[in-house]
Parts: structure tokens; sequence; C-alpha cells
């Protein structure tokens, strides 16, 4: 029997991969036929078989063009390049040897065209090396549990949830195309801009990408192809201060292509209110006493207190403590379930497969996780300031039993290393503040509190946050070096007011995960402190900047 469901499953697969390419054929029947060969015959005399196996492989094209100051300074393009990736369980899906509940893989060195030969032995050294690490892992984590018991609640969680078989083999709707003359010439023409600022320093434009497919199968039944695919703007520079301080800042843009860049003239117009901006910073005055009371959050600022307060593991993401004794122990919102959490305005919403918004493609679009979950299009996280569910991908915990589908393969790793993250986070506003009045609302809450100003922060990147003094009348003074303290979700349980407008932005979560986000334009918190910063001086270059001659 089992040899008859065997073969039934092995035409079913066939019959889904023969509309694909060889070399897909190709990589997918060597990752199946060594696995198969790994679950069967992998075992040292006495100790376990593993249960599960996860064989991944990820094909990766890169690309960099860097101008400065008006010429191309460097082109690279990558040939394609392929690393593998092996993920192992030994016991069962009850009681397994994972220890720190993180993606652990094993990387294996992959052949740049598909070689079944090739690409079976990799995996088979990739598997031999995990299965040992595998053993001692086991060994360790049932040494700690033996010397740290469980409670009757914990033990009833399972350490895997097991996945129903799917097979999704997906290909991109448009092309990624480099085109090399097309992409010089923005670099050459943005970077050409910092030739009228003589007191920047160090000032380059560059843009990169990637694109990527990553090939999964496992024992679950599990059998993915993804594309994974970004291109990136960065122009970079700094100033110097009067008084000796270096001021590093940047200027992005994040699209799918290089095809999906804005227009030149409005990357100009970008460049060139960068530049503005670094210079103003510059001739700032410094803060120099320090201020407590009420501070509206604008634009990227606004962001970066929400995606600082909730998109990390034990905030929105679910979050299982290690079985060991050299895990830091973290704050986690797990036991606030039901609970308020944020101001009762808001409702936090996470959307899966919704590829655009309000007119903006979303990056952070997908259609099942890394680990073979199809997620619901639409869950609701927090509704009107209670805290109601996790994401969540195949680790179960205490508060989040079952995955959300929220495993997201992670753009430095080829070798299907994955990690919890949304697709798109949308924060919702009920009854928001018309934008053109916050100003107005952030003055009048300064005077009810005796103040003569307040504080409009536009951006939180150290020294090179965007703050500005706001009088009474309304007059906005540019300062520089604050430190803003106070951003905790205490200060958001109960906000003076939130903008009605929306703001949307694609950014890569920790550096490692395309992610999109919907936010309120602006919100108004009160008791956030302010101060000056504690900045060292830097040295001056030997030599004057050649602009300056």
């Amino acid at each position: 029997m089992k040899y008859i469901l065997s073969i039934i499953l092995f035409f079913l697969l066939a019959g889904s991969l023969t509309a694909q390419n060889k070399q897909d054929q190709v990589i997918f029947k060597a990752m199946q036929d060594e696995m198969q060969r790994s679950k069967d015959q992998l075992m040292l005399p006495g100790m376990q078989k593993p249960y599960y196996l996860s064989y991944t492989l990820g094909r990766t094209h890169q690309f960099e063009v860097v101008g400065a100051l008006g010429g191309v300074v460097n082109f690279y393009e990558s040939p394609w390049s392929a690393v593998g990736g092996v993920q192992m369980f030994l016991g069962d899906y009850d009681h397994n040897n994972d220890i720190n509940y993180i993606c652990a893989s094993i990387q294996a060195g992959m052949p740049e065209e598909a070689d079944y030969d090739v690409i079976r032995r990799n995996f088979w050294l990739g598997s031999d090396a995990m299965y040992k690490w595998s053993l001692q892992a086991g060994a360790m984590k049932d040494a700690y549990l033996k010397a740290n018991p469980k409670t009757a609640e914990e033990l009833a969680v399972k350490d895997q949830q097991k996945v129903d078989a799917v097979t999704r083999i997906e290909e991109p709707k448009t092309a990624y195309t480099i085109d090399r003359a097309k992409l010089e010439k923005i670099v050459e023409e943005l970077s050409a801009i910092f030739k009228d600022y003589k007191d920047i320093y160090d000032s380059s434009v560059a843009i990169t990408g990637q694109e990527m497919e990553v090939y999964k199968s496992t024992t679950d039944g599990v059998v993915l192809k993804e594309p994974l695919r970004y291109a990136s703007l960065v122009a970079s520079a700094y100033v110097m201060t009067e008084d000796g301080v270096r001021i590093d800042d940047a200027f992005s843009v994040l699209v799918a292509r290089p095809d999906d860049l804005p227009s030149l003239d409005e990357l100009k117009k970008g460049v060139k209110a960068f530049a503005d901006n670094l210079i103003k910073l510059k001739n700032a005055p410094a803060i120099t006493e320090y201020y407590a009371g009420p501070v509206l959050f604008e634009d990227g600022a606004c962001s970066s207190v929400f995606i600082s307060n909730f998109l990390k593991r034990g905030a929105l993401f679910a979050y299982r403590k290690p079985d060991t004794d050299r895990a830091q122990p973290m704050k986690t919102l797990d036991a606030r379930l039901g609970m308020k959490i944020v101001d009762n305005r808001i409702s936090i919403k996470n959307y899966s497969s919704l590829d655009k918004y309000n007119g903006v493609p979303l990056l952070g679009a997908y259609n099942i996780d890394a680990e073979g979950v199809v997620p619901a299009k639409e869950m609701t996280l927090v509704e009107n300031g209670i805290f109601k569910s996790m994401l969540n991908g195949c680790t179960p915990t205490l508060y989040a039993p079952q995955s959300t589908g929220s495993s997201r393969f992670l753009l430095s790793s080829r070798n299907g290393m994955f990690s919890t993250a949304p697709g798109t986070i949308h924060i919702e506003v009920e009854k928001g503040t018309k934008p053109e009045k916050m100003k107005s609302a952030l003055i009048k809450a300064a005077k009810e509190e005796g103040l003569k100003y307040a504080y409009i922060v536009r951006s939180l990147a150290g020294k090179a946050s965007r703050i500005y003094r706001v009088d009474l009348d309304g007059k906005e003074t540019q300062v520089r070096f604050g430190d803003v303290s106070g951003l905790t979700l205490i200060n958001l349980k109960r906000m003076l007011n939130i903008s009605s407008k929306e703001n949307v932005s694609n950014y890569i979560l920790n550096g490692q995960l395309l992610s999109s986000l919907i936010y309120p334009s602006s919100i108004l918190i009160e008791n956030i402190e302010i101060n000056k910063s504690d900045v060292k001086k830097d040295k001056e270059q030997v030599l004057t900047f050649p602009l300056q001659r």
C-alpha cells in the first residue's frame, strides 16, 4: 500500500512540474530523491531518525551601480549563483530537537547550473552535518528540560505544527531588467547634483538590487518555488558642523524592479531636497535644554514609532522562549491578549496578498509562506486598541498555537532561512483628526501645560534626526542633536490626536524582509522627553575638500 501511495504521489508531483522548465524539474527531482533517501536511511545505531526534512535552494542574481559627483565609479552584475540549505528535526511533532525555536539550517553549496548529481551530493553532505548537529541539540534540550521542567500547560504545546501537503510554483509576472546604460545615466545625473554643495562630503548615489528564486521541498509534502526581488536607490552623504560633529544621512527609494524607479525628474527633486535638508541640519542650532511635553511625530518618524513598538518578536510577532540557559530574557505582550495595548481609535490588520493600496504597489504581498502555509488575506491583530492575535509560523506558542502563514524568506539568505514577519501592516484610525489641524493641536497642548514651545519630529535617525522647535505662534525652527525618549507602548495607549490621513511605504524589515506599512501620517503624543545629545567631535580632514578649493 505504501508503495502504491508513493507511485501516486510521484505522478501527481510530476504532473504539477511538467509545465515547468527543465531547470526546475532537475532541482526538484534531486531534492526529493535525496530527501527520501535521507528519511529512509539517515540514522546512527541506537539514535533517532529524522521525522522532518526540508531542503531549500536559492538562486540569486545581483547588481550594483554607484556614482559620485557626476561619474560612475562602480558597476557590478553577478552571474546567477546558488546555495542550498538543510533543516531537520528528530523526535516528533510533539517533542523534537528544536532548541532555539528559530529556523536552524545548515548551508550547502550548490552548482551554478542545475546538475542533478551535484545537487544530490551537496544535500547529502548537508544532511549528514545537520543530522549530527541535531543529535547534539536534542541532547542539550533534553538535559535543559530535565533541569527545568515545564508546566502542564506548557507541555501541551507542540514543538512543531504539521503542514498540509501543497505544491505552489510561482513565477514573476514581469521581467527583471538590468539596463546598464539607463542605470548609469541615473546615478551620473543624480550624483552630479552634489557638485553644487561644497559643504557636503563623500556623496554618492547607488542603485542596487536582487532577483532571487527560492525552491523548497519538505517531507510534509510542501513543494514551493517563490520569486523574491527588489531594487533600491540610496543617496548618501555627510556634513560637518562648525563645532566639528559629523552628521551622516541618506535618502532612499525601494521598488520591486529597476524599471519601477520613479522618473529621473522626480528622483532629482528627491535628491536635491535631501541635499538642501542636510545643509539646513548642518546649520541648525543644537538643542541645549531638557524638554518634557507633547510631541508631534510626522511621516518617517511616525512609521518608526509604530515599527519599533509593534513589528518585532514578542509584540505582534509570537515568541517562544528557547530551551536553553543561554537565552536572554525578553519582554513580550503575550499575557496582554484581550487587553488594551494602544489608543482605542486604532486597529491593526495584516494583509498577505494585497499588492496595491491607493495606487502604491505593496512589496510585502505574498500568497504562501516559507513553510507552505497559505495565510488569510486579512487578519485583525488589534481591534479598537484591544490586542486580539499575533502573527506566527509553525512553531506553536502558548498564546499562538497555530501558524498564521507568517514565515517569510530572508532576502540575504539563500539557504532557506526564514522569520516571522508581516505582509502589509495597516494601522487604521477611527475618527482621526484632519492633518492640517494636527499642528494646532500640538500648540494647544503645549499652552495647556504652560510650555513656551513644543516639538515636531519628522524623522528619527540618530544625529540626522529632523527635529523642529515650534513656538506658540506656530513658527518652526529646525534644531539638531536631540535625544528623543519615551516612545513606549505606554505612551501610545492614549494619544492626544491621530491624523486621518494615511501614508503608504515599502521597507525592508530588520534589513532582511520585504514588508509594507499603511499608517497615519502623524500622531500627537504627550509626555515625551527630548534632551541634548552627547555627541562627540570628529577629526577634521587633513586636506581641504576639492570642491572647496
